[in-house]
């Protein structure tokens, strides 16, 4: 029994008509012969070799193959599971019993390559994240703009639109991550704070992103993760604060906030450059200073920094240095003025 009904025209839904070929030399006649004899014969295996990577073409290798490009071995891998699928699912019976012509049966043959991709398709660290950062923008201080696609700004008055910059994507790649989690679960990328804090930083570079937009940045800032199998849900989205007690959790949130409130905005700048990578002659041009006048900058954070953290515990010193890098980038536009 087919698990699936095809009313409407697998042309249209496809959009793969310029893909069919000259569909008028061929035999319906003895695609359905050749079933009933062998299942899955030559002339069977001949249209989905030839349908494998006309439609692969349009699909992600990494999400869809396990592999950086459609090569021959993905394309032969991808063949054996739609054959699969077909013999499994009766869809090369359905296609027999429903086709018009022989274009109807290869237009159905192809849609059976596109239903065995979707099948394939791995839930990816950044679709995780995405989902994340749709639902934070549901909240303060973001506003939704529009619903089709939807989009979402700063609550407040709105800055110019720009298309996102290669500054941006490498300021959020600088944020600090959360470790893996082995095999079982895909690594979350950030906390729930350093998600926030990414957000207002793109909002505040781009004025308005809506979700096609967002999810590029994302994966254009995280290729790292992009790829990485997801096989349950998210691992240790709050907060990682080592063995932080809550006494020594809001000690180490109060000298993070005092940091903020003292480093100048050079300060700021200086450190988010660093950390987004740098070179302090760089630095010293986006603050429109001498070099020795950034060093000096650099010299006065990191002071600020030691004077802090000098005495403090292991993991408060971890805890301090991830949420300032994340908020100092944010709140410092990326290292740019």
């Amino acid at each position: 029994m087919a698990d699936e009904m095809i009313d409407s025209c697998p042309l249209v839904e496809l959009d793969i008509g310029d893909d069919l070929g000259d569909v008028s030399a061929g035999n319906l006649h003895a695609l359905i012969q050749e079933h009933e004899s062998d299942v899955i014969g030559p002339l069977w295996l001949d249209e989905i070799r030839t349908a494998a990577p006309r439609v692969a073409r349009r699909y992600s290798p990494s999400v869809y193959a396990r592999t950086t490009a459609w090569n021959a071995d993905a394309i032969d891998d991808l063949v054996q599971d739609v054959v699969e699928r077909m013999m499994v699912k009766g869809q090369a019976q359905y296609i027999c019993d429903v086709a018009n012509d022989f274009g109807h049966a290869r237009a159905l043959i192809y849609r059976q390559v596109r239903m065995t991709l979707i099948d394939r398709r791995q839930r990816t660290a950044i679709d995780n994240l995405f989902d994340r950062a749709v639902e934070r923008l549901g909240s303060p201080p973001f506003d939704q703009v529009k619903s089709r696609p939807r989009s979402w700004r700063i609550d407040g008055p709105m800055s110019d639109p720009a298309p996102a910059s290669r500054r941006l994507t490498s300021s959020l790649a600088a944020l600090p991550r959360l470790p893996g989690n082995g095999m079982e679960r895909a690594s979350a990328i950030w906390t729930t704070e350093t998600l926030s804090d990414a957000l207002m930083l793109i909002c505040g570079a781009v004025g308005e992103v809506d979700e096609p937009e967002l999810r590029r940045i994302l994966e254009e800032s995280l290729t790292v993760f992009a790829t990485a199998e997801v096989v349950s849900d998210d691992a240790g989205t709050e907060i990682r604060s080592g063995e932080l007690d809550p006494g020594n959790l809001t000690m180490a949130n109060e000298i993070t906030q005092r940091l903020l409130a003292t480093l100048t905005l050079e300060e700021a700048t200086l450190l988010a450059g660093k950390w987004i990578g740098d070179s302090d002659g760089d630095i010293a041009r986006r603050l429109g200073v001498s070099r020795p006048t950034a060093a000096k900058y650099k010299e006065s954070a990191f002071a600020k920094v030691r004077d802090e953290l000098t005495e403090q515990s292991e993991a408060v010193v971890g805890y301090v240095f991830a949420r300032l890098q994340s908020l100092v980038i944010a709140r410092a536009g990326g290292g740019a003025r």
